[in-house]
């Protein structure tokens, strides 16, 4: 098994790539393993790399060694090949696929990465790519779509670059109407705050959208939150963050959540839809879940988070 990390030499601010990659080449100097270390050159070239490996037909992991962005790339890359797996070294700004198991900080040490073992994991279909994480709509998406003005900022990390797009969010006029259709059956029209299609539970740099989410339970995690006022919002997203909204008696009037296997989304507005923090632009967007569609490398001493039963799972679902 050949052992490939693929660096995102930007991700994060680059504050870690370096400790990484010597990390790297330390653990595997007196080894016989076979290794490479590949820097990514621009968006997208993570992608065509996997792919012109994945092609020389010969067993693997592709360590992305990024954020939640590189790791989609990666996936999205390898998914289509049954003799490779997708391993993570997080050292991007949110690192949020990694919430989803335990004894996360496994995942920065190279010799229980060697010594992990493969998993199955879930992915969502969106057209013709694949959501590893959290897909959402609404105030969350122009928030991760306006991170951007402040990743720049010194000091300022995943979690506090969110709360600065949260609050420059609020100053914009809130809500989307949306038609969504669940599972070809229910339909709920409104005008939501928030709709997030998930696979994982959490996204933002650690806001739990999703609680009852699992990455291998072969469903997609549904949440809707209706449009509130400001004051309302500074309530919920203390919860949300901590993904209590489900138990809070004030909020819950307010949330929708649901678990299926079909999602569809339209709308009379182009809408903005992140894909793991990647932007996109829809008016109409399917989602399908896809169980066990790619092969996770996950250290030895971790495993997929167990799911902690809510206190009123039933409610909406």
């Amino acid at each position: 098994m050949k052992h490939i990390f693929i660096i995102n030499p930007i991700a994060g601010k680059g504050k870690y790539q370096h400790n990484i990659e010597n990390n790297i080449n330390n653990y595997f100097s007196d080894k016989d393993n076979d290794y490479e270390i590949y820097l990514t050159k621009y968006k997208g070239d993570a992608a065509r790399f996997v792919i012109e490996k994945c092609e020389e037909n010969f067993p693997c992991v592709f360590y992305s060694c990024g954020g939640d962005g590189t790791l989609h790339e990666v996936v999205n890359a390898a998914c289509k090949y049954e003799h490779v797996h997708v391993g993570l070294i997080p050292c991007g700004t949110g690192n949020d696929f990694v919430r989803n198991f335990s004894n996360v900080i496994n995942f920065e040490n190279i010799e229980l990465q060697i010594q992990g073992e493969s998993v199955s994991l879930d992915l969502i279909k969106i057209r013709d790519e694949y959501a590893v994480s959290v897909c959402n709509i609404g105030f969350d998406a122009d928030a991760a779509f306006n991170m951007h003005k402040f990743k720049k900022i010194p000091f300022i990390n995943g979690n506090s670059c969110y709360i600065l797009s949260v609050l420059y969010c609020l100053m914009k006029s809130l809500g989307k109407n949306l038609h969504i259709e669940i599972d070809y059956e229910e339909k709920i029209s409104g005008r939501f705050l928030l709709c997030v299609v998930a696979n994982g539970h959490s996204y933002g740099g650690g806001y739990k959208c999703a609680p009852l989410a699992k990455v291998n339970d072969g469903i997609i995690d549904v949440c809707l939150v209706e449009t509130i006022s400001r004051l309302k919002i500074l309530e919920l997203i203390k919860s949300y963050k901590e993904g209590t909204h489900l138990d809070k008696s004030n909020i819950q009037k307010y949330i929708t959540y649901r678990k299926c296997k079909n999602v569809r989304i339209e709308s009379n507005k182009p809408i903005n839809l992140c894909i793991d923090g990647e932007s996109y632009i829809y008016n109409d967007v399917n989602f399908d879940i896809v169980n066990n569609k790619f092969k996770f490398w996950v250290p030895k001493g971790t495993a997929v988070q167990r799911r902690k039963l809510n206190k009123n799972e039933n409610i909406n679902c």
